[in-house]
């Protein structure tokens, strides 16, 4: 019966293939043909969908191809479509999901615009994947609701659409709940989505419906149900070889689970080698995993090792360092987003109210010249002319008061709007879990009606346990906070006798290394100068080096835009020195960069401000360097000339 099974499979991936083949011939001889821009746009799109069902890189190629010429046309239906084929297949073959998540985020931009509410619909449930992928689950859940609000937001004017729609929002609940272990509410959904696809006879939804069950069984320990839904996912699965490969990997799981290993070894080898064929690495990764635990029960330790380093190679293809940087990178920059608007209109209103303060003190300072001069033409005046000049004096003094206050106020402001963002995800966390609780006390309403003690009882405790981490997260909420506001606190850490030379030496050193490992072709020439005479000094050493790795990375990081600029002669260089001077030490770290403009000088040390793109700066690193020196009773200063670069100063006092 398996063997039987596999062949059927194979002929139905022959008879596709040589289907699809003959579909991307036909296609590309109509390309030519076409003389619209438009048309040619979904015909290239088109066959990069036909390469990519057979598995080929050629995909990626013409639906770059159809995004240069919706762009050069300015079609931004074939731009939303493009970009989004890009993505998929980025995430789904190459998991490439940084890139595939900042198109997404573009193009849900052009969405709103426009009004597109299909494609805004379908790009959130492809970033709802990404983060599943990622297993950042909480993040998955987010984006799920905005799915779920969306059908409910009166905008999808067909009912059968809709009803799609839902059951595909119902479907994702369910997978969501189940990762995160909330296996009540998992099972609640995806036998909504089964019992829809029996009842309609949709085979997808049969499909999606009994796997996710079976998953769901399978972590509740019954395991006669797992496989139950397990046989049902299998046969249905035929047709779409993404699905019958998770079926694969489950049903050799279960076997595995219940002491079967011949058979989990059947199901492995088969899933491992359609995934082969198919290019989807997580499904390699899950088939090879399991490879490699039979192999060794097996004991045969060359085959087990082999599938397990293969395994742990592709896991690190997909969650290295520089991926989650990146990928935490634009979750960043999607969240500050909105900060940063905010931040912007905050700066337009204050040099609005700025300038009018301004012209109001040159007004009031003309007229108050005015009246001194008539004053001083009258003399028999000059008594009374004495004492209006004194309270003019005094308004000024307490408008000048008022001018500060607000600086400070504005100040206080932004770093609030800094604070309320770092809060917002256990924020979301808390709303999620209260969502659910929502949900819950109405099943348990309706189970107390049908006269379910036990059920209620269930249920209840479900709700105590989403309580108690409702609780946790508000906690780490107010944790949170807490730790912003050590920005304008004095660090507790412990002072002792620091060796300044050989601490900025190490952070020289240390900057240029980090550098080079992420880019190979960055290069930059090093100068020290360090005064061998100042022995050593009192400071917290983490946090002075802190601000020194800081201010040599923002080197660095000039040196190298200036270079990319291909200037000729230009060679990019960092001097790095220290000296003692009228009894206190100096740290300096210069470059011959761009430079800072004069515009922006006086904010380059406020909480959020940043020169750099976004997405490569939080604007942060200058303004804790600030109070970090600040609090250890010294200065920081800057010196700078565009085109020619800057020099940062940090003032110590030599003690110890």
């Amino acid at each position: 019966m398996k063997n039987s099974t596999w062949l059927i499979l194979l002929l139905v991936s022959v008879l596709t293939s040589n289907a699809q083949s003959k579909r991307i011939d036909s296609l590309k001889l109509l390309l030519p043909l076409e003389k619209t821009d438009t048309g040619r746009i979904h015909k290239l799109i088109y066959i990069g969908n036909a390469y990519w069902n057979k598995n080929n890189d050629t995909a990626l190629i013409y639906f770059k191809d159809a995004l240069s010429l919706s762009e050069q046309v300015g079609y931004i239906p074939g731009e939303i479509r493009s970009r989004s084929s890009i993505a998929e297949f980025l995430a789904g073959m190459k998991l490439d999901y940084a890139t595939a998540l900042e198109l997404l985020l573009y193009n849900l931009k052009l969405e709103e615009q426009t009004g597109d509410t299909t494609h805004i619909f379908t790009d959130i449930r492809e970033i709802s994947f990404i983060y599943a992928r990622i297993e950042d689950y909480e993040k998955e859940l987010e984006y799920i609701k905005k799915l779920r609000n969306l059908t409910n937001s009166g905008l999808f004017k067909d009912s059968a659409t809709l009803s799609q729609l839902r059951v595909n929002v119902n479907n994702r609940l369910g997978a969501v709940y189940g990762k995160l272990n909330i296996l009540d509410s998992a099972k609640y959904y995806k036998l909504k989505v089964f019992n829809y696809g029996v009842v309609q006879k949709d085979r997808f939804r049969i499909i999606v419906g009994s796997y996710g069950l079976a998953t769901i069984y399978k972590k509740q320990g019954n395991y006669d149900s797992a496989f139950y839904y397990c046989r049902i996912t299998l046969p249905a699965s035929l047709n779409r070889p993404d699905m019958h490969r998770n079926a694969l990997i489950e049903m050799s799981t279960l076997h595995w689970e219940t002491n079967q290993a011949d058979s989990a070894f059947y199901y492995s080898e088969k899933a491992f080698t359609l995934s082969q064929q198919s290019g989807y690495q997580l499904q390699k990764i899950s088939a090879a995993e399991l490879l490699a635990k039979i192999y060794y029960l097996k004991k045969l330790p060359d085959s087990a090792y082999k599938y397990l380093s293969l395994a742990t190679s592709l896991k690190d293809s997909i969650f290295n360092s520089e991926k989650l940087v990146k990928m935490q990178n634009l979750s960043l920059q999607e969240s500050l987003q909105n900060l940063q608007q905010e931040q912007a209109k905050k700066e337009a209103v204050k040099e609005y109210k700025s300038k009018i303060k301004i012209y109001s003190l040159v007004a009031g300072v003309a007229a108050l010249l005015i009246l001194i001069l008539i004053l001083y033409r009258y003399n028999h005046q000059r008594q009374i002319a004495n004492k209006k000049v004194e309270k003019a004096y005094i308004d000024l003094k307490s408008t000048q008061a008022q001018l500060i206050q607000s600086e400070k106020m504005a100040s206080l402001g932004e770093l609030t709007a800094g604070i309320a963002h770092e809060i917002q995800n256990p924020l979301n966390f808390v709303n999620n879990f209260s969502d659910v609780n929502t949900e819950l006390v109405d099943e348990a309403k309706l189970e107390m009606d049908k006269g379910n003690v036990d059920e209620v009882k269930a249920i209840l405790n479900d709700i105590k346990d989403n309580e108690q981490k409702i609780n946790h997260h508000g906690k780490r909420a107010d944790a949170i906070v807490k730790g912003m506001l050590q920005h304008s606190r004095t660090s507790s850490g412990q002072k002792e006798p620091t060796d300044i030379n050989a601490l900025a030496d190490e952070y020289l050193r240390l900057a240029y290394h980090g550098l080079r490992a992420k880019d190979k072709s960055f290069n930059a020439t090093m100068k020290t100068d360090f005064d061998s005479s100042i022995g050593k000094i009192n400071i917290i050493q983490q946090e002075i080096g802190r601000v020194v790795l800081n201010l040599i990375n923002n080197a660095f990081y000039a040196v190298d835009e200036k270079k990319k600029q291909n200037l000729i002669g230009y060679e990019p260089a960092v001097n790095v020195g220290t000296k003692k001077i009228n009894g206190k030490v100096e740290i300096s770290v210069k470059d011959n960069g761009n430079g800072i403009p004069q515009k922006v000088l006086d904010k380059i040390f406020q909480p959020f401000f940043t020169t750099k793109p976004t997405g490569q700066g939080t604007g942060l690193g200058l303004s804790l360097s600030y109070d970090i020196v600040k609090a250890h009773g010294g200065e920081l200063k800057v010196a700078t000339k565009e085109s020619e670069g800057s020099e940062f100063t940090i003032e110590l006092p030599n003690q110890l």
